[in-house]
């Protein structure tokens, strides 16, 4: 059994849904898991204490919270060493005008290249839309995205795009990969 990290940002709570999904999959597969908001991620997080870690961001405005972008930075070199997945929250993913993977794609390799890490594991995964969270500047800038990217535009309701089945293979597959590497407390001394 390893100690896993599962450390994620978030906006509006679905990257935290996702992350707390992942999290109960990875510990029903007999791992111990600390599900951590970056933000409270502070200098004392001894990331040494975990054999693996599963980070996760959404994408706003072609990039990622400062706080994950922190985070991967300052912990590149145990990130690397340990068994390390990421995962990427967003809209594109569900477009119906462009290729949303692509996209998405191109926001993970600026995240590696201001990083440093280069996650050996990679998911997209598809959000929300909680115009009800929104305030009216930010909801008409997303209806206006929405309806360019051929997506949902009602105001008066609320969308969630996630395929919770696919976050759980993730998980799933990412647990197995912890396992089968047989994370031990020998990852947990790599250099940060």
């Amino acid at each position: 059994m390893a100690k896993v990290l599962v450390l994620y940002g978030t906006r509006e709570g679905q990257t935290r849904r996702i992350a707390t999904r992942i999290a109960e999959v990875i510990r029903a597969r007999g791992h111990s898991v600390v599900l951590l908001d970056a933000k409270e991620a502070g200098a004392n997080l001894n990331v040494r204490s975990f054999q693996a870690a599963c980070v996760g961001a959404p994408i706003h405005r072609n990039s990622y919270p400062r706080a994950v972008v922190r985070f991967a930075r300052d912990h590149r070199g145990w990130l690397q060493a340990a068994p390390s997945a990421f995962f990427s929250v967003g809209l594109a993913i569900v477009s119906r005008t462009h290729d949303g993977r692509a996209e998405s794609q191109s926001c993970v390799d600026r995240f590696a290249r201001k990083t440093g890490w280069t996650p050996a594991r990679v998911a997209f995964m598809a959000g929300a839309l909680p115009y009800s969270k929104y305030g009216a500047l930010v909801r008409w800038v997303m209806r206006r995205a929405a309806k360019r990217a051929g997506g949902d535009t009602d105001v008066s309701r609320d969308y969630e795009y996630t395929d919770w089945a696919l976050v759980e293979q993730f998980a799933s597959e990412f647990a197995d990969a912890i396992t089968s590497r047989g994370a031990s407390t020998e990852h947990s001394t790599a250099a940060e």
